[in-house]
């Protein structure tokens, strides 16, 4: 075999070899599918931060919100055993307060990936949304989230319908 044939030959080994060790990672980094099941967080009340965005015509924080005004919810989520799972970062852009109407888009940033959600809220203590993506083990995920308004805390309960 030639010096040059040699180097081909170390070159095509050298691409297989590559090519299967991309195909190995990317084939383990890759979720069995989309999540099935429920999953149970919470947040604690007195855990939530809440950040009023006033746009014009502003008339402050403490007057009802005019459309197109906002908030900002974050604050850590925790797993049914009360151990943090995880954090919220939610925005909710209002289109009638006064009938308590207002478009909610959340990202859940939990241990193992994100799981996105999207709708409208609507002033009561129980609302539906729906689930619109995830990233990592929730990969692929699609479903619904129920949120109950508590006292002392909020709960969600992810359905996805896998």
């Amino acid at each position: 075999m030639s010096t040059r044939q040699l180097k081909a030959a170390a070159v095509a080994c050298g691409i297989l070899a590559t090519a299967g060790l991309t195909t190995a990672v990317v084939g383990e980094a890759q979720p069995q599918g989309p999540p099935t099941g429920t999953l149970q967080l919470l947040q604690r009340s007195r855990e939530t931060k809440f950040r009023f965005i006033d746009i014009p015509p502003r008339q402050g924080a403490r007057r009802t919100p005019t459309p197109g005004d906002g908030a900002v919810i974050t604050g850590p989520m925790r797993d049914s055993a009360g151990s943090k799972a995880g954090r919220v970062q939610a925005v909710f852009t209002f289109i009638n307060a006064r009938q308590g109407q207002a478009q909610v888009s959340a990202t859940f940033v939990l241990r193992g990936g994100r799981i996105s959600i999207s709708g409208a809220d609507t002033k009561s203590r129980t609302d539906n949304f729906a689930v619109t993506g995830g990233t990592g083990r929730y990969t692929g995920a699609r479903g619904t989230l129920h949120v109950t308004e508590g006292k002392r805390a909020t709960s969600f309960l992810f359905t996805f319908m896998g």
